[in-house]
This record gives structure tokens, sequence and C-alpha cells, in this order.
């Protein structure tokens, strides 16, 4: 577990732009609103962050389960659009109901589910080296890879692929020995959560992101990493084409981070709103917005 200062998020993002969606702001400056329920009526579709904006690791922030009951009272679909890549949609209706949610899998989209879209479409073999506990609900599909956990982070020699797919697990000791035999030798790069950092009681703790970022910045790796999760766009896609909306201006993006929530929603049409609960808090949003150059339509103190 590596625990990351909050206030440091933004600059590892902006430090490999290229890897995201280009930047586009709204017309019109960000507006102030007290939560959900003062602007659901302009919207057909809600997407919603998880860590950060539902909770932080296993506790419910206040008033998220309200508001979801807002949105069933008022008829409004939602998903929950999340970078959880421990999570997918054979388990996360479990998940979240110990959280205090009722969800069903269809209201839970996370980009594990990409991941291993890709990985059906794209079997791994010997020749990649992954990012994940020994215990994962993606096994099935990894059993042919070379688990990196279990190898303490060395790279066999026979690999040239490398998934990141979660921190849990992964320890500052591990990506010492994935950079160490990494030296001299350049990788194709995937990675199911792009996150740097998420929420997790009073604390931020690095995600697979971080540990991308710092891999490919001490072994000077030249290829761009495939993205599985936001702010790509097949996250999003995936989720407005299955609820069949026509106008991207008619969905909510709602999340608590602006490189990868507001970004990736920005990108898409939708619009956004960035609440002050997760990674965010105790800082200064404006000056956040300003910094970044990444601006949402609202902001809220939390749902």
């Amino acid at each position: 577990m590596i625990v990351l200062e909050p206030d440091l998020l933004n600059s590892y993002y902006s430090r490999h732009l290229d890897w995201y969606p280009a930047i586009k702001k709204p017309a019109t400056p960000a507006k102030f609103i007290a939560g959900l329920a003062d602007i659901t009526n302009l919207f057909d579709l809600v997407l919603l962050d998880s860590y950060g904006v539902l909770c932080r690791g296993n506790t419910p922030i206040e008033d998220a389960p309200e508001a979801i009951q807002l949105l069933r009272a008022r008829n409004i679909p939602f998903c929950v659009v999340s970078n959880d890549t421990m999570t997918n949609k054979s388990t996360a209706a479990e998940k979240y109901k110990s959280r205090g949610f009722d969800f069903t899998s269809h209201e839970v989209l996370t980009s594990l589910d990409i991941t291993e879209a890709f990985l059906q479409k794209n079997p791994v073999s010997s020749n990649v080296g992954v990012i994940a506990p020994m215990e994962h609900p993606s096994n099935a599909l990894l059993k042919d890879s070379a688990r990196l956990n279990h190898l303490m982070g060395h790279i066999p020699d026979n690999v040239d692929t490398l998934l990141f797919i979660t921190g849990t697990g992964w320890t500052s000791e591990m990506q010492e020995g994935l950079v160490n035999s990494a030296k001299g030798r350049q990788f194709e790069l995937l990675v199911g959560n792009p996150d740097i950092g998420a929420p997790y009681g009073d604390k931020v703790l690095a995600t697979p992101g971080y540990f991308l970022m710092d891999f490919v910045e001490r072994t000077h790796q030249v290829a761009k990493p495939v993205l599985f999760g936001k702010p790509d766009q097949a996250i999003f896609s995936d989720v407005f084409k299955s609820h069949g909306i026509s106008a991207p201006s008619r969905v909510l993006m709602v999340g608590d981070t602006l490189y990868t929530d507001i970004l990736g929603g920005n990108a898409m049409g939708f619009k956004t709103l960035l609440l002050q609960c997760g990674v965010y808090s105790g800082q200064n949003i404006e000056q956040l917005i300003t910094e970044t150059g990444i601006q949402p339509d609202f902001i809220a103190p939390h749902l």
C-alpha cells in the first residue's frame, strides 16, 4: 500500500497528457449547486464514479445512498462507471450491497469489464506479464500469463507485454523488482485502471496509473499505453450506447477527479459534475480547475 499526497495527484496526471483525450472546456463557467437534486430534470442518463463519489473505500459518503434513491424516485436511469478493477458485472451487486447500495449488475460498469472484453478477444499467453493478485475475478482469462505479483515484480525474459490491472497487493518492493528487471527493455503497455490514486478512508492510495507512470519514467518506455478505463472513451461509449441515448448533452457524468471523470466526460460531449468529497477534499476546487484547464459544468459538495 502506497499513500499519495492528494495535492500532488494533478501534477502526476499532467506529466503524460498525451495518454488522455484532448481537454474540451464547457462554453460557460462552472455553476455551484447543492447536489444532484438541483439538476436531474436536465438529463436522461446519469453516470456516477464510485470511489470519492459514492464511497471512500468501503464506507458510503454522506447522502450518497439517498441520492441514488432520489434518481430511482424520479425515474432517471443511471449507471456506476468505475475504474475499479477488482469488480466486474458478476460481483458488482453483492459488493455494493455491503456498502449500502441496492444496485443491480446492469447498473454498474467497470474498467475490469472493458479489460475482460479485450482479453476475450485477445487471449493472453506467457509473453504477457500481469499485475494483479493471485486471487482475482479475471483468473480464468489470465491463466496462461506471467503473474508478476507472485514473481515479486520480476519480469521473465520472454515477456513483451505488461498488463497493469490492479494495485491491490502490489508493494513498493514489487515495483522495484518490475523496474529493475525492465531496464534496457521495451514493452507494450496495457492498463485496466488508469487512476493515479483513489480515496480510501482518510487517505489517497496509489492505483495502477501511478505504478504505470513510475515504470514508464524510470525505464524510458516509448509505447503509448492502451487504457481500458476513464478517461478513455471506450467505457463511456459502452454505457452510452447500451442506454440508447441520442444526445450526449443529456448525459451527466458525476465524478471527483478532473483528469479522469471530468476530462473524459467533457470529451464525450456529456455535462459534468465535480464533487468536492473525494480526492480533492479540503482543496481549493477553483484553483485546481484553473491550474489544470479542465472545467466541469457543475460543482457540488457531495451527491
